[in-house]
């Protein structure tokens, strides 16, 4: 039953739980992540310690990929120094790239935030402007969903002008 617990679906409600749910993500990520926003929360996307985190996965497993589709970088970049330094260090694992809206669907889901883990852990927030939302380190088929709506996100998406200025 304890083994149960562990894999049950977390609510998130705010900046603590978010950030507690986002290091632990982070934590068991091996392979890939892909991490969808439609707004940057500058007090968890600027956050030390998941940047640390971030930073030291990459260090350890050089192959590691992070695919980030974030908004344009002259709406966070200003908020959001440390990542905005962090991504050009990371050019070749962390990946950033910002929706080319004609050509995304309009869907409900991309109002919400998602983070996907080696397709088996999904953070996801309902409300992203206040980080409520949930975790699930042993999602079902709605991170299957989220995962394929990325594919299209990613492939209709294209690395951010701002970021290129400033040789990111």
């Amino acid at each position: 039953m304890a083994n149960d617990e562990r894999f049950a679906p977390t609510m998130l409600n705010g900046l603590d739980d978010s950030q507690r749910a986002l290091l632990d993500l982070l934590g068991g990520l091996r392979r890939v992540l892909v991490w969808y926003t439609p707004l940057i929360r500058p007090e968890l996307y600027d956050d030390p310690d998941v940047l640390d985190a971030i930073r030291n996965q990459v260090v350890s497993q050089p192959k590691l990929r992070l695919h980030l589709v974030l908004p344009p970088a002259r709406e966070w970049r200003g908020d959001c120094p440390r990542l905005a330094r962090l991504s050009e260090r990371l050019t070749s694992a962390l990946l950033l790239r910002t929706p080319n809206r004609p050509e995304i669907p309009d869907r409900p889901e991309l109002s919400q935030a998602f983070v996907i883990a080696d397709e088996r852990a999904l953070l996801r927030f309902s409300d992203p402007r206040r980080l409520i939302g949930g975790y699930e380190p042993e999602p079902g088929e709605r991170m299957k969903e989220l995962l394929e709506l990325f594919r299209l996100i990613w492939e209709r998406s294209r690395p951010d002008a701002d970021l290129n200025r400033l040789g990111i």
